[in-house]
């Protein structure tokens, strides 16, 4: 029978002979003969070849010397009827076919690595690394410490997503009691130029929900930022009482800060990587963009044309939460439509009316404001729960992938870390916000909301981990070695 390559290979060339067959008895054809009659035991030619564990050995020299080991053995000598789940197979105690491990045995830690820990475990969760030492191994309370050692692995807590809800509770702003005395603003980047400007200035009042929009180059100095805010806001309302914005470089410079301090404003900054402090603002971002979208999407850059006009369409909408218009409110009477001229009518009470009406839609916005918030706080605090931090407690720390990826240069951010840490969280900033002790290389605000933070499993870390380095507006921090040159551009006159 032909059956191998190399017998059909030489079959060709075995094709061109002519062959007589002549019958040769055994005797004298020995070893053809001896060939096909040999007996062959297949057991001679098998290799067995079974994985074993190498400390074996030296688990059997710490049973020797265990008491609980010793006292169950005896128990098994005298009477292996009282122990049916036991065998006693080669000096070891077998239960249910898994090797007996004893409760003070120093290779339970050593066996929770090789099963977690090692590429062969993966850092699984805590019941398939279960199941998988449970098939070789048991001990009493194994689930327990099994959860207890996985909960406490530092490279899960720094590299898996934390899918719990998160942490911290809602904490509303305080109400305002006047229009235009609180208010909140932000950037939004990323426009096409239109008219020379490529950034958009969204400035919103947190009582009315009025807004005011402006447009600014790109590169724009905080003097620019303050000049058109002046001309947006303070010469129609005043300076306002307070601001709430995110940590954006133009905010918590010097210049800004100063600018406010003498006019009496308290800069109310967000903590670190947590636009949420200022959501009203988020979501007018949103609105805004979307109005963009409809009317300019054609021509995009087109968009700073629609400003007045996205403005006006805006602050004369009815507001879902009060009910009113920002216009009702801040005006005490409806958006005009077409003038309205009615013969007789008198200036003096029409005048009345509508400061008497004002008066009353200011209160009656101040209670519905009031209660949408407390309906939308019981909302939120169904999907959030009361972070379990302390002061003198560890914490990791959350960075945004998008923060990530400028931050540590790393290209392939889904390889890195969720969390980085732990550090010691030192103090307790306000109701949601924690301040921690960040390396001293690090350059990032070392105030966070208790969102971004996850409370650390274990003892504390002996080193601290290292952080991305600093950056600004997501791009890294690059230190030239020497000026080689310098040219002065005369803006505006300046």
């Amino acid at each position: 029978v032909i059956q191998t390559p190399e017998q059909q290979h030489y079959l060709s060339k075995l094709l061109g002979f002519h062959y007589d067959i002549q019958y040769k008895p055994g005797s004298s054809n020995v070893v053809a003969d001896s060939l096909s009659r040999v007996e062959i035991n297949s057991a001679s030619f098998g290799v067995l070849s079974v994985p074993q564990f190498l400390f074996l050995d030296e688990l059997k020299q710490e049973l020797a010397t265990d008491p609980i080991f010793q006292s169950l053995l005896e128990k098994y000598h005298a009477d292996s009827g009282s122990l049916p789940d036991y065998k006693l197979v080669d000096g070891l105690l077998i239960h249910k076919g898994r090797i007996w491990i004893s409760p003070n045995s120093r290779f339970k830690t050593l066996l929770l690595k090789e099963f977690h820990d090692t590429l062969v475990g993966g850092h699984a969760g805590v019941v398939k690394t279960l199941k998988r030492l449970s098939a070789n191994f048991f001990w009493d309370n194994m689930r327990q410490e099994v959860q207890n050692f996985v909960r406490q692995c530092t490279v899960c807590q720094a590299t898996k997503y934390d899918i719990r809800k998160p942490n911290g509770l809602l904490q509303p702003l305080t109400i305002p009691s006047q229009v235009w005395e609180d208010v909140s603003m932000d950037f939004v980047t990323g426009l096409p130029t239109s008219l020379g400007f490529s950034v958009l200035l969204v400035v919103v009042d947190r009582f009315s929900k009025g807004i005011h929009l402006g447009a600014l180059p790109t590169g724009f100095t905080t003097y620019k930022v303050a000049d058109l805010f002046t001309s947006m806001v303070s010469k129609h309302h005043g300076i306002p009482r307070s601001i709430v914005s995110d940590r954006d470089p133009i905010f918590i410079s010097r210049f800004w800060s100063e600018l406010f301090k003498y006019s009496g404003t308290i800069l109310r900054m967000s903590s670190s990587y947590h636009p949420q402090t200022d959501g009203q603002t988020e979501v007018m971002n949103g609105t805004i963009e979307q109005y963009f979208r409809a009317f300019a999407h054609a021509k995009p850059s087109l968009w700073a044309r629609f400003l007045p006009w996205a403005e006006y369409h805006y602050n004369t909408s009815v507001h879902s939460a009060s009910g009113l218009s920002p216009y009702e409110v801040i005006y005490g009477k409806p958006p005009p439509n077409i003038p309205n001229y009615i013969s007789g009518s008198s200036s003096v009470d029409a005048c009345d009316a509508v400061l008497s009406s004002r008066e009353e839609i200011l209160e009656l916005l101040r209670k519905k404001l009031l209660k949408a918030q407390a309906s939308m706080k019981a909302q939120a605090d169904k999907h959030r729960r009361d972070a379990p931090l302390m002061v003198g407690s560890w914490a990791y720390v959350k960075l945004q992938p998008y923060k990530q990826i400028s931050l540590t240069g790393e290209r392939y951010h889904k390889l890195s870390k969720r969390f980085y840490g732990p550090y010691l969280i030192t103090a307790r900033i306000g109701p949601v916000a924690y301040k921690l002790d960040l390396p001293q290389h690090s350059k990032i605000h070392n105030v966070f909301h208790c969102s971004k933070l996850k409370p650390h499993v274990g003892d504390p870390p002996k080193e601290a981990d290292v952080l991305p380095a600093e950056c600004v507006d997501n791009h890294p921090l690059i230190s030239p070695l020497a000026v080689i040159g310098r040219r002065e551009i005369e803006v505006d006159g300046e």
